[in-house]
């Protein structure tokens, strides 16, 4: 009885409840929530082992429905376009916000920073990086940009088959597709507790950060969060006619997922059934987000933003209209192509702050609450993803009509 009427609550009400009973674990348990990293690690492992396998599936199953290469090719450079704007505009705001807030005045710069400084990838680099060497291996390494690369060659080729084996492939497809989907709801059975488990590990580990020195920095950070969850509900406002209630509350499960888990490659799965519920048809979504999930990083954008304002403030640098061109350049460069940047935000903060001669000790500050930052920039990356994909999709089905 107890059983049917727990079955009966809705998915996403129990996934909150999970979120906010981790952080009150978090804030009561300290450190001891390591007590519950085996159910977070494994509710994550169980998203990442069915994400690969959706992706390809989903992909080539939605570019073969489409109706030529060209429409394939319409989705790709409106996508493509849209991630590049909400980026340059997530930089925006992160300038923005921090020159209000102003959270590196009085900021002591006594940490430090040891790890590898690289270089600004180029444009050549970037795009090669996207084309594996060895399909296998890319999969076996969770290169998604490189495989979405080859699953999207796939389903053009398919396309351009003989109607006979093309309609045989494309049903294949398709079916494997609903088996993954189907996989993907078993998995969120688990979702409620591994959310727990997750927030609780990672309130307990840094929640006692956010009311020291960089407190500031971490409000900032957040309020550039939030002014771009209003930016993409008034865009697909606008380009769609979806009321923000309507979006959020239909969005509130990769918001959710991606905010517990911070991973964006992680919440594919259930940012492509966001997608599905707002109407975007499949031959989109299969493809917008996981092309988002590697290359739209706005959560990235708004972090390093605010963290050369910040040094900019502590070191008593004037920051002028040139300086900021150069920093919102260098970081689309950066965020777009930092599949070729490894070891992910701090890295890439650490190119950026070199290529202008600031001091990177502000990386080892920082980094002691990223953690914790994450979360919420994996949320606006993923919630960017979908943003996206709902505009081009209406616009993709009002061309088709």
């Amino acid at each position: 009885m107890m059983w049917k009427k727990y079955q009966s609550i809705p998915l996403i009400y129990k996934m909150i409840t999970g979120m906010l009973a981790g952080i009150l674990a978090g804030w009561l348990m300290g450190a001891g929530t390591e007590l519950f990293a085996p159910l977070g690690k494994f509710f994550l492992t169980c998203l990442k082992c069915i994400a690969m396998p959706l992706v390809i599936v989903n992909l080539i199953a939605g570019i073969s429905n489409l109706d030529n290469p060209e429409s394939f090719g319409r989705i790709g450079i409106r996508i493509i376009l849209y991630y590049i704007l909400t980026s340059a505009a997530a930089m925006l705001v992160g300038f923005g916000v921090a020159t209000v807030i102003k959270p590196g005045l009085n900021l002591p710069l006594t940490g430090s920073y040891k790890g590898v400084v690289g270089e600004i990838p180029t444009i050549g680099s970037t795009l090669l990086a996207l084309v594996p060497s060895n399909i296998f291996k890319a999969m076996m390494e969770g290169r998604f940009d490189q495989v979405v690369i080859v699953s999207a060659v796939t389903g053009v080729a398919l396309l351009m088959m003989p109607e006979a084996p093309r309609k045989r492939l494309t049903m294949l497809f398709q079916d494997l597709s609903d088996l993954m989907n189907q996989l993907v709801h078993i998995i969120m059975i688990l979702a409620p507790y591994g959310i727990f488990a997750l927030v609780a590990q990672s309130v307990g580990k840094y929640g006692s950060a956010i009311f020291g020195t960089l407190a500031k920095y971490i409000g900032s950070v957040y309020l550039g969060i939030f002014i771009m969850c209003c930016l993409y509900a008034l865009m697909v406002f606008v380009f769609t006619g979806i009321r923000p209630g309507e979006f959020f509350r239909k969005a509130s499960r990769i918001m959710v997922t991606a905010f517990s888990t911070c991973s964006s490659t992680s919440s594919i799965p259930i940012n492509m059934e966001c997608a599905e519920s707002l109407g975007a048809p499949k031959k989109v979504y299969s493809f917008t987000i996981p092309l988002g999930a590697q290359i739209n990083k706005d959560g990235t954008c708004v972090c390093l933003t605010t963290v050369f304002i910040m040094t900019a403030q502590a070191i008593g640098v004037s920051v002028d209209f040139g300086l900021m061109l150069k920093v919102l350049v260098i970081g689309l460069i950066l965020t777009t192509g930092s599949g070729a940047v490894p070891s992910g935000m701090l890295v890439i903060l650490a190119i950026l702050l070199e290529s202008l001669g600031f001091p990177l000790e502000i990386v080892g500050l920082v980094a002691g609450v990223h953690a914790f930052n994450d979360m919420g920039m994996t949320m606006i990356n993923c919630l960017g993803d979908l943003s996206g994909t709902v505009i081009v999709g209406h616009k993709e089905k009002q061309h088709s009509a």
